[in-house]
């Protein structure tokens, strides 16, 4: 075998059984070592899908190995054959457990041990998946006070890169580990074929960046990796709806509008009468769209990268 399975944790169940949630090691020389995580919610099968397909590269390159990589393909496992975001039961968001606690409940405890391991890394990549009301393109995102970051993750083959000014949410993986680099992109509780390709050549184009297997092993030619459109907070418009009914969206993610361009409408459901048109107050790309119909007043419909 290629890798070894190693034990993160395991859950106790209220039957006596326990479900472990674990990693896959790959080793190969005393290179970097990287930690790549899916899963942290129920809800982003995406991430999960893309380390899948990391993981078989890896086996298939395994001779060739001058580094450390520790998949974590799933870590909330209760939550993932649900297809739910929290952890079922407690109803807690493992994704704002950080740093967790060794003595809480079984979520606090697994973002306590997860936390001490990722710290022993050089590089940590977590890859999400969209809110399920949305569609987005695959993006990333990293703390503007990590330079290191933002360098890699522009070679992630992604449409945007995001430089967050902000620390995170409290209790995120992003506010416990300032070099942390997020991949995310198509929509929550599915599976984008396009999007699992580009978040995957993404993350095997960053493990020959930091030397983990040469560039010759990787199954394209570097020269395919998309260049991001880098941008901050402000370069980010938000269009909110006023009105309530179906949304229709007019256009895909990152196509380009002018200001002015229709982006879609929302319909009365019963008698197809036009609530209201949203149209771009910009112009720029089509970062996200809603894809979840329904919509109340000031409710997000799309997202746009100014420019």
């Amino acid at each position: 075998m290629a890798y070894r399975l190693e034990t993160l944790f395991d859950v106790e169940m209220p039957t006596g059984d326990a479900v472990a949630i674990g990693r896959r090691h790959f080793s190969g020389g005393s290179g970097p070592t990287v930690a790549l995580l899916a899963g942290i919610r129920g809800d982003t099968p995406e991430g999960t899908r893309v380390l899948h397909e990391v993981g078989k590269h890896l086996t298939r390159v395994s001779d060739e190995l001058t580094g450390t990589v520790h998949v974590y393909p799933c870590l909330n496992p209760l939550a993932a054959d649900q297809g739910v975001r929290h952890w079922p039961g407690l109803d807690l968001d493992l994704a704002r457990r950080f740093p967790g606690r060794p003595d809480g409940h079984a979520p606090d405890r697994l973002a306590h041990v997860l936390l001490e391991e990722l710290r022993c890394a050089d590089v940590v990549v977590e890859l999400r998946g969209a809110h399920p009301a949305f569609r987005q393109v695959p993006q990333a995102r990293v703390r503007a006070s990590s330079a290191r970051a933002a360098e890699l993750a522009a070679s992630a083959n992604v449409r945007c890169l995001r430089i967050q000014t902000s620390p995170g949410p409290t209790g995120s993986l992003e506010e416990a580990l300032p070099e942390l680099i997020m991949l995310e992109g198509g929509s929550g509780n599915r599976l984008t074929e396009a999007v699992g390709l580009e978040l995957s050549d993404g993350v095997l184009n960053l493990l020959t960046l930091l030397g983990v297997f040469p560039e010759g092993e990787l199954p394209y030619h570097w020269a395919a990796i998309q260049r991001p459109v880098v941008c901050d907070d402000d370069a980010l418009l938000d269009l909110r709806s006023t009105r309530g009914g179906l949304f229709l969206p007019a256009v895909g993610p990152w196509e380009e509008v002018e200001a002015g361009a229709l982006l879609g409408e929302i319909i009365d459901p019963m008698t197809g009468e036009t609530r209201e048109t949203i149209v771009a107050s910009e112009s720029g790309r089509v970062l996200a769209h809603r894809a979840e119909p329904v919509v109340y007043p000031g409710n997000l419909v799309a997202r746009l990268v100014r420019g």
